[in-house]
């Protein structure tokens, strides 16, 4: 379950699978769980709103938002596997070990999940830091590192395990989240200023780190896309993170973002 390094040819299949998605085909890549029961998907795709693609547009619903542009359909295309894409905008661990388990066989071969930040309250942190109250920032900060270092391992090692009991011969991989914010302010990052955007970064490392942990403990692989986010956050010239746009999407990657996570993701699916 090692990494293999990206390629030339696998950048490329990555891209036309983007171009493909973004022409309105790409939707027929994926079968949602409920279409899922009577074939046997080799690639299932777990986890919260950052998986399903909220912010890459082109739903197929308004439930789960997920996305023709999100990356679990980007890296199917491009690898030729069938995918049961689970993923579900909102999800939480316990969501995802409720609701999100039942395309897995021991026919599966790959695995990736995604999922930590609704635990640990990511939007009502974002919430409490947007204005001008800093004290109630750092206190949201702080409450959500407290989760991600007291109760959300357990948890995850719950779902790792519930995965592998499922899914005994897959290959897994754990995708983490990007830094959201580059330091810089603008419209979009709601008064959030610099010191608590590097506070709020510095969450994000954390949750990566903590679950990538947690992944190392089963024998996952962990997809980290922090470098290659790095850049395009928030109010950068080339943002791949929308800012603040007053719907579901905002602080979501946008389809440039999914493009991306892809072709970090891609080349752990090599067996597919």
């Amino acid at each position: 379950m090692s990494a293999i390094p990206r390629t030339t040819r696998r950048g490329l299949a990555v891209r036309i699978a983007a171009a493909v998605a973004a022409a309105g085909i790409g939707a027929a890549a994926f079968a949602s769980p409920a279409s899922a029961g009577w074939w046997s998907p080799k690639y299932v795709a777990l986890g919260d709103s950052y998986v399903s693609g909220v912010g890459a547009g082109d739903y197929e619903d308004t439930t789960c938002y997920r996305s023709a542009n999100a990356y679990p359909v980007l890296a199917a295309a491009a690898t030729g596997a069938k995918l049961s894409f689970d993923a579900c905008s909102g999800a939480r661990v316990e969501n995802v070990v409720a609701d999100q388990l039942g395309s897995l066989t021991r026919r599966t071969s790959e695995v990736t999940i995604g999922v930590g930040g609704n635990d640990a309250g990511f939007s009502a942190v974002l919430g409490a830091c947007a204005g001008t109250d800093t004290a109630l920032c750092e206190a949201a900060i702080a409450n959500a590192q407290s989760i991600i270092t007291g109760s959300l391992p357990a948890e995850l090692d719950d779902l790792y395990t519930q995965v592998e009991d499922r899914a005994p011969r897959a290959d897994v991989t754990v995708v983490g989240n990007p830094r959201l914010f580059s330091g810089a302010a603008c419209a979009g990052t709601l008064a959030i200023t610099p010191a608590e955007q590097a506070l709020l970064n510095e969450t994000a490392d954390l949750l990566a780190e903590t679950t990538a942990g947690v992944a190392d403990d089963h024998g996952f692989a962990f997809a980290d896309v922090r470098d290659a986010f790095a850049g395009h956050e928030v109010c950068t010239a080339d943002p791949w993170i929308l800012g603040y746009t007053g719907t579901v999407e905002s602080f979501h990657a946008n389809a440039a973002g999914q493009a991306a996570y892809a072709e970090v993701v891609t080349p752990y699916l090599e067996d597919c």
